[in-house]
């Protein structure tokens, strides 16, 4: 493996056996979206899009339209999802690119409808139900039942999808989850009676698809599973699959050397050898996405072998205590800091957060580097 300072290896064979996973287990009928915002969770958005919508992916969904762009004018023509909020100024980008939009509120919408219009042209829309997320969406209590009707009935808007989230899927919560899902549908039928119908249905995130096959309906959103990682708590799936980690982390040792008893290391001086100690360099820091959290204590693997960090990380480096190293280091040894040896989800356990973020923070710096 070739590569400078820093590096993220993306199993592509992984990619494209979770994907192939997630089609099996999911209802035959019911469409694939994959999740590939945040730079498809840090792995690389154009090259991890292509190779999902490759392998049984029908789209994908993003949080922007600066992600919906960088994947048009790369090449992506599968349908695109922007599941958050669209600031008014830039529909006319989404109506042009051709991204599907979530709405949830008529005095957007109307604005979208009236940008549409102007343009001579139509914008998919999913009407955004909050089931109990208390995040964005019309209650689907059938207070906002008039005015969803009166959204789908605006001209330059296709009334597509309505979609909501769960919030507690991967948690044994099912009463909850359940309760979600009852008001979702209760709010689509109450839609029907007044003739508002969608194509695409659709609730199920990652631990949804895993654990609760019955609300598969028309589409699901994979997210965190196709990367092969589990969301984090997530009772045991209803199915089994098989999901393969696929990104992996790596840095370099860039320099080697010993210093006495005394001696302190990095900014602070929070770290002073006790013993003459083998210091070793190593080319990853916190402008990479190594957390200044990981200092003094969290151990890389280097030559196979877990070593502490010694000192405060720096933007661009850290030092870590080889002294019990068992045979030699030297300049140039590929040091990990996940993948093959360990999970992400190991560091997320340190740092008191979640894996999502560890894969997501790894900085734009950082090559990626596709293997298949």
């Amino acid at each position: 493996m070739i590569f400078d300072r820093s590096c993220v290896e993306i199993d592509v064979a992984a990619l494209k056996n979770n994907i192939s996973e997630i089609r099996r287990v999911t209802k035959p009928d019911a469409d694939i979206m994959a999740v590939v915002k945040a730079d498809a969770y840090g792995h690389g958005a154009y090259e991890v899009a292509k190779t999902l919508l490759d392998n049984g992916a029908s789209g994908l969904c993003i949080a922007t339209i600066d992600e919906a762009i960088h994947l048009r004018q790369s090449g992506i023509t599968a349908r695109l999802l922007i599941l958050g909020g669209t600031d008014s100024a830039r529909y006319a980008d989404a109506i042009r690119y051709n991204v599907d939009l979530a709405v949830y509120d008529y005095e957007s919408a109307k604005s979208l409808s009236d940008e549409a219009v102007r343009l001579g042209g139509k914008c998919n829309i999913h009407v955004k139900l909050d089931t109990g997320m208390g995040r964005i969406g019309f209650f689907a209590d059938g207070s906002s039942t008039d005015e969803i009707e009166m959204i789908c009935k605006l001209p330059g808007l296709v009334p597509y999808g309505i979609f909501s989230h769960f919030a507690v899927a991967d948690t044994d919560d099912d009463e909850y989850t359940k309760l979600q899902f009852d008001r979702f549908m209760s709010q689509i039928e109450e839609l029907k009676a007044k003739g508002i119908t969608f194509e695409k249905r659709h609730i199920c995130n990652s631990a949804g698809i895993m654990r609760f096959p019955e609300m598969h309906l028309d589409m699901v959103r994979a997210g965190i599973i196709l990367y092969g990682l589990m969301p984090p708590g997530c009772p045991e799936p209803a199915c089994d699959i098989n999901l393969i980690p696929v990104m992996s982390w790596y840095a370099k040792v860039i320099h080697v050397k010993e210093i006495p008893e005394g001696t302190s290391v990095s900014y602070g001086r929070h770290f002073v050898a006790k013993r003459a100690t083998k210091v070793i360099t190593v080319s990853v820091g916190y402008a990479d996405g190594l957390s200044r959290r990981f200092s003094n204590g969290f151990e890389l693997l280097v030559n196979g072998q877990r070593l502490p960090i010694i000192g405060n990380v720096c933007m661009d480096m850290c030092m870590v205590d080889a002294t019990d190293l068992k045979g030699e280091v030297k300049k140039g040894d590929i040091v990990e800091i996940f993948g093959k040896e360990r999970s992400a989800d190991e560091l997320a356990d340190y740092l008191g957060t979640i894996n999502y973020e560890i894969t997501c923070d790894v900085g734009k710096r950082v090559q990626r580097i596709f293997v298949d």
